[in-house]
C-alpha cells in the first residue's frame, strides 16, 4: 500500500469550506423493480475532499451517474452549486470534471488530440489550455506519451490522461471513481498530490475508493452507503469519535456487515 504523508486539517479546509457543494436529498433510483438507491441524502461541503465508501453494488457508480445528470432520480434530488444535476446538466458539466474507473476514449486520436477536442469542446482558447496543462503533464511522466494513440496507453496511463481531461476546465468538482486502480506506487502518490493541490486551492472532490488508509489519510469527510442507503456521513473526526474512536477500516466493517451466506 502506498505510504501517503497525514493530511492536516488546515490542508484540506479552505474558507467557505461549510458551504456545501453537493446536495443530495432523499434520493431513490430504481431499475425496474430493483431499487440501487433508497433515501440517500447527505452534502459535501465546497472545498473538502470526501470518500465516498461501500461494498461492490452498495450504489456509488448510480450516485455518479446521478450526479453528472446521465441518470434522472426516481425521487428527491441532486444538487451541484444549487443547479439541478439533471434538468441544468450542461451548466452542471461546466463545473464538474470525471474520472472513471475505465477511461474509454475515441480511437485513433493521441492523447494530444483528446486534449485539444476537449478544450475545444468546452470553449477553451486550446493553445493556452494545452500550455496550462503543460507542467502536470511532465509530472505525470506523459510528454513522450501525448503524440500516442490513447486507445493503446496502459491502464495506468489511461487513468492519467483521463485526470488531465478531468482537470481540463478547471472545474469546481471533481468526481473520480477508483482513480488509482492501475496506477503504480510513484504514480499513486502523485495523483494525490495533485488531489491535495485541488481541494487547497478551492476544488471540492468526491472519490470513491475500496483503499480505506487513503481515506484517512486525505479525507476531510466520507460517506459510508450499503444496499442504497447511507449508513454514515459527515467529517471523519465526528464519525470516528461517534464510533468509539475505530479505525476508519473497522467502522466500515461494522457498518456494512452482512449475516455469512448459507452453505
Amino acid at each position: 500500500m502506498t505510504d501517503l504523508p497525514a493530511a492536516a486539517p488546515d490542508d484540506l479546509a479552505p474558507a467557505g469550506g461549510d458551504t456545501p457543494l453537493v446536495q443530495l436529498a432523499d434520493v431513490t433510483k430504481s431499475f425496474g423493480a430493483r431499487q440501487a438507491l433508497a433515501g440517500i441524502s447527505f452534502t459535501v461541503p465546497a472545498g473538502q475532499v470526501c470518500g465516498l465508501l461501500g461494498p461492490n453494488g452498495a450504489g456509488k457508480t448510480t450516485l455518479f451517474r446521478l450526479l453528472m445528470g446521465v441518470l434522472k432520480v426516481t425521487s428527491g434530488r441532486v444538487r451541484v452549486a444549487g443547479l439541478d444535476a439533471f434538468e441544468d446538466r450542461v451548466s452542471v458539466m461546466r463545473q464538474l470534471g470525471f474520472l472513471p474507473d475505465e477511461p474509454v476514449f475515441y480511437a485513433y486520436l493521441s492523447g494530444r488530440e483528446l486534449l485539444q477536442l476537449s478544450a475545444a469542446m468546452h470553449g477553451l482558447d486550446v493553445a493556452a489550455t494545452m500550455a496550462r496543462l503543460a507542467p502536470t503533464v511532465a509530472r505525470l511522466r506523459m510528454a513522450d506519451q501525448l503524440d500516442a494513440y490513447a486507445e493503446e496507453y496502459s491502464r495506468g496511463t489511461k487513468k492519467k490522461l483521463g485526470l488531465l481531461l478531468a482537470l481540463l476546465h478547471q472545474p469546481r468538482l471533481l468526481v473520480l471513481d477508483e482513480p488509482t486502480n492501475g496506477l503504480d506506487v510513484e504514480s499513486t502518490h502523485l495523483f494525490y498530490a495533485l488531489i491535495r493541490e485541488q481541494a487547497a486551492s478551492g476544488t471540492t472532490i468526491l472519490f470513491s475508493t475500496h483503499l480505506m488508509d487513503h481515506v484517512a489519510r486525505l479525507c476531510s469527510h466520507a460517506v459510508i452507503i450499503n444496499e442504497g442507503r447511507v449508513v454514515a456521513a459527515g467529517s471523519l473526526q465526528a464519525l470516528q469519535a461517534g464510533h468509539g474512536d475505530a479505525t476508519l477500516e473497522d467502522m466500515f466493517l461494522r457498518l456494512t456487515q452482512r449475516p455469512p451466506q448459507e452453505a
